[in-house]
């Protein structure tokens, strides 16, 4: 665990997952930061101004450090083929009174750029999922001493990510919500489908690197029994969901607490990508259609306009409302500080 401790220099061996979208606000990283553990910018569909202008933000909250969390995958591309899902998701455009989709797509990436931004802004340390970032930008990276912490489902996604030059690697159980960082969807259509205890064990026994567990952790009882299992720390993600600091809409944050455990599934109609999410009307009605879906970040971004929709007028049931299976345990909004307090054993460590 030290070594884990020492690479990030932190006190508590807790990470605060790098979750895209708009819920790691400046406030949230800065507040976990403040207690000892990690925090994570969820830079993944970020714009490079966008990722400097948070950066900014917590550094003038916080002088701890943080990570910046990426997608270690090209999210260009352009789309014409497009006009089925259009179809379909325009009886929902009309319900809630938006414009008709387009009948093209494009997604930029700015990954390149946002590389750019964590040295120029010394950023210590780089989380990623969805694969392994090309041996150029890890080049860059260590030159910088950059600290790189990749996200793994299964043995071969690890190992991968050791023999990149990765220094400590998440073992990202099924249990886990929102996308996991399964590098072949193709391979495993659902996300590589093991759960955390037997994951991390195997990670434990089989990698040279410090290993960080996550995937349905929510309680200090839980941590304790992955340290002894000889994790170096811990990531949690839905937890933080219900942070005062975040940026969860308040639809969302009802949806978290009327939750049980039971309620999330395995879905991709929202990204294109398997995630774990609470179930909804239109997670259900997508599903029992006939229409196909499209890859990420296709799919992620036709149906971008509907979730922002189901935000701004407070519609669980068109918002990917992504959590993992410990969310049944979560019943209230918590500060940061307060959620900290009741996962580590001993309170007085906060600082």
């Amino acid at each position: 665990m030290n070594s884990f401790l020492e690479k990030v220099k932190v006190d508590i061996p807790i990470i605060q997952a790098g979750m895209a979208g708009g819920i790691t606000t400046p406030e949230l990283v800065a507040a976990v930061a403040n207690t000892g553990a990690l925090g994570t910018v969820g830079a993944g569909y970020m714009s490079a101004s966008t990722l400097k202008e948070n950066i900014k933000q917590i550094k003038g909250l916080t002088n701890k450090d943080f990570a910046v969390n990426l997608f270690a995958t090209n999210l260009e591309t352009f789309s014409t083929d497009i006009q089925e899902m259009q179809i379909f998701l325009d009886k929902y455009r009309n319900e809630l009174e938006l414009d008709k989709g387009s009948k093209q797509v494009k997604v930029n990436d700015y990954l390149q750029e946002k590389i750019y931004v964590i040295l120029q802004e010394n950023i210590p340390i780089v989380s990623t999922a969805f694969g392994v970032l090309s041996s150029v930008l890890i080049e860059k990276l260590k030159k910088n001493d950059v600290t790189l912490i990749g996200m793994a489902t299964n043995l071969d996604e690890a190992k991968q990510l050791v023999e990149a030059g990765y220094d400590i690697i998440v073992a990202q159980g099924f249990e886990a919500g929102g996308h996991r960082g399964t590098f072949d969807v193709g391979k495993y259509p659902n996300g590589s489908d093991i759960g955390l205890m037997v994951l991390a064990q195997s990670f434990v026994e089989n990698l040279p690197t410090p290993v960080i567990a996550a995937g349905g952790i929510h309680s200090s009882g839980q941590i304790d029994a992955l340290l002894s299992m000889g994790v170096a720390g811990v990531q949690l993600g839905t937890r933080f969901l219900m942070a005062k600091e975040a940026g969860t809409n308040n639809a969302y944050r009802r949806a978290l607490i009327k939750a049980d455990t039971e309620d999330t599934v395995i879905i991709k109609v929202f990204s294109g990508r398997p995630a774990r999410a609470i179930n909804n009307r239109f997670i259900n009605e997508a599903e029992t259609s006939q229409v196909d879906l499209l890859p990420f970040p296709i799919q992620n971004e036709l149906t971008k306009d509907l979730r922002a929709a189901g935000s701004e007028f407070a519609i669980s049931d068109f918002q990917s409302l992504w959590a993992g299976q410990g969310v049944g345990a979560i019943h209230k909004e918590e500060t940061v500080r307060e959620i900290m307090d009741s996962l580590v054993e001993n309170s007085k460590e906060i600082n």
